[in-house]
C-alpha cells in the first residue's frame, strides 16, 4: 500500500486584506481570474506526476477567498488534476468560503463537484471584533451562510475563530463559542491572534495604536477553550483545532505529520519527504512565467536529517497524539529516548509524558509547546545527520 499524500490549490483573491493576514494575496485583482485558472491549469499539466509516488488521499483549494471563483473555475482546475493524477483515493475534499462571498447556488454546484467539506472563515460573531479583523460579513451572514451550507448538502464542515483579540472580553469569547457549539459543524479551528511580521496589524502594534492583551489572558482562553470543546465533543487533536470523533482534518494532518504534498498556484509549497519548493508570490509574475513557458518556482531546499527530525519533534508535539519515538524519531525505543533526553524531561516533568512509542505534552505542557521543542531540538542523538540543507534558487 503507498503511502498517502496532499494536494492544495491556492487561489489568492480576496475583496479587503485582513490586518493580521500573513499569506498571499491579491486584493482588486479579480479581473485575473480567467488567467489565474489558465495558469493553474498549466501549471498541472507540466508538472512530473511520476516525482510524486503518493497516493492522494486530500485535496484542499485554500487563499485568499476560493469561492469568490465561479464553479465552473473550480471545475477547470479539477478537470486538470484529475488528467495528470489518481484522484481515486480521495476521501477529504476542502474548499475555504468566507460568509457573505458565498451563496446557496454556488455550494450546491460546488458539493455537486465533489467537494465534501466547507472550511468556513466565522472568526468571531461580534460586530465590533468582525471590525477591527477587517471581515467584510455579519455574524448574521456567518449563520446564514452556515445555514445554507447544511442545506447544499455539506455534513462535514469547518468554522474559524480567532480569541485573544484586542478588546475582547473572555465573556465575549465565551458566548461565542457556545453560539457556534449550537450550530454542531464537525469541525472548529480556534486560533490565537498573533502578531506576523510585515502585517498591518503589526505595524499598528508597533505604532501603538493597537495594544495586544496580555499573556495571561491568551493562555487563560486557550485552556478554556479546549476544556469547553473538549466537554462539548470536540476533541482538541491539535493545539488549536478540534473535531468530533473521526472528524479530523485530513490535510492538514499531513502538514503536522511531515508528510508529502503537492501544491499548485502562487505561493503554494510542495514537499517529497526531503525537499520542500515553493512558488513566486507574485500573482502577474506567475501568471506570465506559466505563459511564456518557464518556471514558477521561486525556492527550494534540501532538508538535513536534524530539519527534518526537528519539524518532526516540533509539529509533532503539537498533536494530541503526540510524537512516536521510534518511527518519527528513530530511536530504539523508549529507553533509549530517555537516556538521551533525560534532563529535559526531567526539567519539564508533569509537562511532557510518554505512553508506550509516543511523546506528549499534558494539558499544562501545551503552553509551553515551544518552549519544550526548543529544549529538545539543542541535543541531536546520535543516529541524526547533522549535514546542513542545501538551499537552491531557482527563477
Amino acid at each position: 500500500m503507498r503511502d498517502t499524500g496532499g494536494l492544495y490549490i491556492h487561489i489568492p483573491f480576496c475583496k479587503v486584506k485582513c490586518p493580521y493576514c500573513d499569506f498571499f494575496t491579491a486584493v482588486d485583482q479579480e479581473h485575473l481570474v480567467e488567467q489565474l485558472v489558465d495558469a493553474v491549469v498549466l501549471e498541472v499539466a507540466r508538472s512530473d506526476a511520476d516525482a510524486f509516488p503518493y497516493a492522494i488521499n486530500t485535496v484542499f483549494i485554500g487563499g485568499g477567498t476560493p469561492s469568490l471563483l465561479e464553479p465552473r473555475h473550480i471545475e477547470r482546475m479539477l478537470l486538470a488534476v484529475g488528467d495528470k493524477y489518481d484522484l481515486s483515493a480521495v476521501s477529504e475534499f476542502t474548499l475555504e468560503a468566507n460568509p457573505g462571498e458565498i451563496t446557496g447556488a454556488q455550494m450546491v454546484a460546488l458539493r455537486e463537484l465533489g467537494i465534501n467539506r466547507l472550511s468556513m472563515g466565522f472568526q468571531s460573531l461580534d460586530p465590533g471584533l468582525l471590525k477591527f479583523l477587517g471581515r467584510l460579513h455579519s455574524p448574521d451572514d456567518a449563520l446564514r451562510a452556515f445555514a445554507a451550507a447544511r442545506k447544499a448538502g455539506f455534513d462535514n464542515i469547518n468554522v474559524d475563530m480567532i480569541y485573544n483579540v484586542p478588546d475582547q472580553p473572555m465573556e465575549v469569547w465565551q458566548r461565542d463559542l457556545q453560539r457556534l457549539v449550537d450550530l454542531a459543524p464537525e469541525h472548529i479551528s480556534a486560533y490565537s491572534l498573533t502578531v506576523e511580521s510585515g502585517t498591518e496589524l503589526a505595524q499598528m502594534v508597533q505604532a501603538g495604536v493597537v495594544a495586544m492583551p496580555d499573556v495571561e489572558l491568551d493562555r487563560k482562553m486557550l485552556l478554556w477553550t479546549r476544556g469547553f470543546l473538549g466537554a462539548s465533543g470536540y476533541s482538541a487533536y491539535e493545539v488549536s483545532n478540534h473535531a468530533r470523533p473521526g472528524l479530523q482534518c485530513q490535510h492538514n494532518l499531513h502538514y503536522w505529520r511531515i508528510e508529502p504534498y503537492l501544491g499548485f498556484g502562487p505561493s503554494a509549497h510542495q514537499f517529497n519527504g526531503r525537499e520542500r519548493s515553493w512558488n513566486i508570490r507574485h500573482l502577474p509574475g506567475y501568471i506570465e512565467n506559466l505563459e511564456r513557458g518557464e518556471s514558477v518556482v521561486a525556492g527550494s531546499e534540501l532538508l538535513s536529517q536534524s530539519q527534518v527530525y526537528h519539524e518532526k519533534l516540533i509539529f509533532g508535539l503539537r498533536l494530541s497524539e503526540g510524537v512516536s519515538i521510534t518511527e518519527a524519531l528513530g530511536f530504539s525505543g523508549s529507553a533509549e529516548f530517555v537516556a538521551h533526553y533525560g534532563p529535559v524531561l526531567q526539567k519539564w516533568e508533569g509537562r511532557v509524558e510518554i505512553d508506550g512509542d509516543r511523546l506528549l505534552l499534558t494539558d499544562s505542557g501545551v503552553l509551553l509547546a515551544d518552549a519544550i521543542a526548543t529544549d529538545l531540538m539543542v541535543s541531536l542523538p546520535g543516529h541524526v545527520q547533522t549535514q546542513d540543507a542545501m538551499p537552491t534558487a531557482k527563477a
